[in-house]
């Protein structure tokens, strides 16, 4: 009896034994598969590499990127504003038969929209210069809460497709975007959010797309703006002068245009907070903007150029071989370039007709540093360090 019962003993404490860890090992499936579902939110890097690797796709990486689209909707949404533009037209009066007409005063409307958004706490605001181009038209901005407000201009770059102007006599802090850094690495395919007066109309619109292209150059507002991103970010008349965003809602350029007769051709301007503060600092302490300069007089160099000059290579750009070609007293002077020198390349990139010197100076800001490969007039090659300076 005594073996009997220490038999029975044994295959009780067996059994709950067994019903105990049968019970611990669903718990531990039931917490793995909580902490499965809560994914922590995905950057875009994750989503690309997803499909580099042609990995599928997981909801789950979808909804977090949906979710990060309408933060930075929420979160940009009141520091980007509608710019309202208003003329007096004169009003005409006639007879019936229509044989005359007599000026019967004047009368203020609205003649066009376009789009702007925060860079200081004290109103000033970024836009495109074309949208401020008209000296006999008042300017109001709208927010994104219904406010509106009178503005001034403050200053244009006479480079870049860019301006400023400044709310008037508020009291009221305003919230700026957060601009990417000058070392920011924009790539062709990333994420970009554009955020504007969309045909004048429908304010604050949001569109999603990537960056299709870099280094693109377009004739547009009756000047050349080089160094241009392309994205198929839906961008419409009324765009203009809003930000396009990275998916950390960062504002990485400025819509400035779209390819005519285009779908999904859009451009903006580069930016960042480095160039953004040689503005500001640069209208601060002289009243407007001042741009880079080089100082020489160049042609860019092709194969008809090469032929006829006869040049040993067919590319960068070709300073005139005549001695005013070089202002004395320049950054070309100082960095030792001469009348007769080719410029080969920049930072380590070959100047061609898609990477060119105007380009490069027009989206840079003085006392910048430009790292020079030349071919002097006696054919040797050597590397030039060149600052910008100002005018």
């Amino acid at each position: 009896m005594k073996k009997q019962s220490i038999i029975l003993s044994l295959m009780f404490f067996s059994l709950i034994s067994g019903f105990i860890g049968a019970y611990a090992l669903i718990s531990l499936l039931d917490i793995e598969k909580n902490s499965q579902q809560h994914i922590p939110p995905l950057i875009e890097k994750e989503i690309v590499s997803s499909w580099e690797n042609n990995e599928e796709v997981s909801s789950t990486q979808i909804e977090d990127l949906q979710s990060r689209i309408i933060s930075i909707a929420e979160e940009v949404s009141p520091s980007v504003v509608s710019i309202i533009i208003k003329k007096d037209l004169i009003i005409y009066r006639s007879d019936p038969w229509g044989f005359f007409e007599q000026a019967a005063g004047t009368i203020t409307r609205k003649v066009g929209g376009w789009s702007g958004f925060f860079v200081s706490q004290d109103g000033i605001i970024l836009t495109n210069k074309h949208v401020i181009s008209d000296p006999n038209a008042a300017y109001t901005v709208i927010l994104s809460d219904g406010s509106e407000y009178d503005t001034t201009l403050l200053a244009i770059d006479p480079l870049n497709d860019l301006a400023l102007i400044k709310i008037i006599d508020s009291e009221k802090s305003f919230i700026p975007l957060s601009i990417i850094s000058e070392t920011q690495d924009i790539q062709v395919g990333q994420f970009s959010i554009a955020v504007g007066n969309a045909l004048a109309e429908f304010q604050n619109s949001v569109s999603l797309g990537i960056i299709s292209g870099k280094d693109r150059t377009i004739e547009a507002s009756g000047e050349s703006l080089g160094g241009l991103i392309q994205t198929d970010a839906a961008i419409n008349p009324g765009n203009s002068g809003g930000p396009l965003l990275d998916l950390n809602g960062n504002v990485i350029w400025v819509n400035t245009a779209i390819a005519s007769g285009s779908n999904g051709i859009g451009f903006a301007i580069a930016l960042s907070q480095k160039k953004l503060d040689y503005i500001l600092s640069s209208i601060a302490q002289h009243g407007n903007i001042k741009r880079p300069f080089i100082g020489i007089n160049y042609i860019p160099n092709s194969p008809g150029v090469a032929a006829e000059l006869s040049l040993p290579i067919d590319y960068g750009v070709y300073i005139i071989n005549e001695q005013e070609s070089v202002i004395p007293g320049s950054s070309a002077e100082k960095a030792g370039l001469e009348p007769g020198d080719i410029i080969i390349s920049v930072d380590g990139n070959a100047l061609t007709s898609s990477y060119w010197l105007g380009n490069i100076i027009q989206n840079a800001i003085p006392w910048d540093i430009l790292l020079l490969k030349v071919l002097k007039k006696s054919w040797e090659e050597i590397s030039l360090k060149l600052e910008l300076g100002e005018y």
